[in-house]
């Protein structure tokens, strides 16, 4: 298994990096772990200790339950820091969507996928503005299959 999961997603370079489940901090394992999103416009990297180790294992789960579709409505994965949040977003029917007159059929129903977003700091405070990276079901395998190596490793 790879150092990191590095997916290319349009141009927009995506790593999750794991390297250490870190040290006991009075219950708390802040695990050596961080995520860089790079294009053109935008880079951005989170610390290397923006989550917990069960926070790991929570992102593990959570997208495991979205491509388990045990997702039935938007949810919104929260972290102990707030650099980073994930949107779940099941699959559903557009036919059900007000906002749409016409769907071409074959195309009625809208695939899972996460919104990873992203909140920098700037001038050392945090704002409201954040970057929206979604993350599609070949993707959200990848990332996964990648998050089950290594908290079986680290674990």
């Amino acid at each position: 298994m790879n150092a990191e999961c590095r997916l290319d997603l349009d141009g927009t370079i995506f790593r999750f990096c794991i390297t250490d489940k870190g040290f006991d901090d009075c219950g708390y394992f802040w695990t050596d772990a961080n995520i860089t999103v790079e294009n053109r416009c935008f880079n951005y990297k989170t610390s290397g200790s923006c989550f917990e180790f069960s926070e790991v294992i929570l992102i593990r789960d959570e997208l495991s339950r979205l491509l388990n579709g045990d997702v039935v409505a938007v949810e919104r994965v929260e972290f102990i820091e707030p650099d980073v949040q994930i949107v779940l977003n099941p699959a559903h029917d557009l036919r059900d969507d007000e906002k749409y007159e016409y769907i071409k059929e074959g195309y009625e129903i809208e695939d899972i996928s996460a919104e990873f977003l992203f909140f920098p700091f700037l001038n050392g405070v945090m704002t409201d503005q954040h970057y929206v990276l979604p993350l599609y079901r070949g993707d959200i395998e990848e990332l996964l299959r990648y998050l089950s190596v290594m908290i079986e490793k680290l674990g």
